[in-house]
């Protein structure tokens, strides 16, 4: 996966009404889409991504490449592992969702399409506490989500995530279906030193619960909810045998 030109963003958002997450469209619930497509992000030219452990993996397996391609490729690798955590978390929902872009889709396809760009929480906070990495941080994601149908392309909503919890251990299916999604996307499947892998996934989970918030508004996952929520029936109870006289 590449990063998306921050030009590449204001067109996409050009001409689109904004409304904050958790209100409705003037036109009503949008019904169920086929499927949410999970597009890179933008970053910012303050957020950096420092992770020499990464790095020095990746050159034992493809070869040494030049340093100031570090960051460019660490940055990448950032991108994918956010985004798989989107993909993973809507998936856990019961939503179909998948890595892609917007280039590949067309006016026939019913499809919601997530957009973000990831900037500084802080203007004022210093370069080098900016990004992912031992001792950065303070970066936030501005999402945008958007109905590309027959009827052209509409924004849904807009919200910004950001990663205000600490880490907490990952279920190994869950940390499976990340790599699985890392890899498809085409990603080297080294994994980012620990630090830098829980920053990326805690961004990526917040985002993703507000899509699913978003989700269960619209009526999305009203079936699925109900279904989980379904009480089994209960079992006839035996009666007691009579004792003989």
């Amino acid at each position: 996966m590449r990063l998306i030109p921050l030009c590449a963003v204001a067109l996409l958002l050009a001409g689109c009404a904004t409304m904050d997450i958790g209100g409705t469209s003037s036109s009503g619930s949008l019904p169920r889409p086929k499927t949410i497509v999970v597009s890179d992000f933008v970053f910012a030219s303050e957020v950096v991504a420092l992770d020499r452990g990464y790095t020095a993996r990746l050159e034992r397996k493809i070869g040494t490449f030049p340093t100031h391609e570090r960051k460019q490729r660490t940055l990448e690798r950032v991108n994918d592992e956010i985004l798989a955590s989107i993909v993973v978390a809507l998936r856990e929902a019961g939503l179909a969702a998948q890595p892609g872009s917007e280039e590949g889709l067309s006016l026939n396809d019913d499809v919601v399409v997530v957009n973000g760009r990831l900037r500084a929480s802080d203007p004022n906070a210093k370069p080098e506490q900016i990004g992912f990495g031992a001792g950065r941080g303070g970066v936030v994601a501005d999402m945008t989500l958007s109905h590309l149908s027959a009827g052209g392309k509409k924004q849904l909503t807009s919200f910004t995530a950001e990663s205000a919890r600490k880490p907490a251990a990952v279920p190994a299916s869950r940390n499976a279906a990340i790599i699985a999604v890392v890899g498809a996307a085409g990603s080297p499947t080294e994994r980012l030193s620990p630090d830098v892998e829980a920053q990326a996934r805690i961004l990526g989970r917040a985002a993703g619960e507000k899509i699913v918030a978003f989700a269960k508004e619209q009526g999305w996952l009203k079936a699925d909810e109900a279904a989980s929520e379904e009480k089994p029936a209960k079992k006839p109870q035996a009666k007691p045998e009579k004792k003989p006289a």
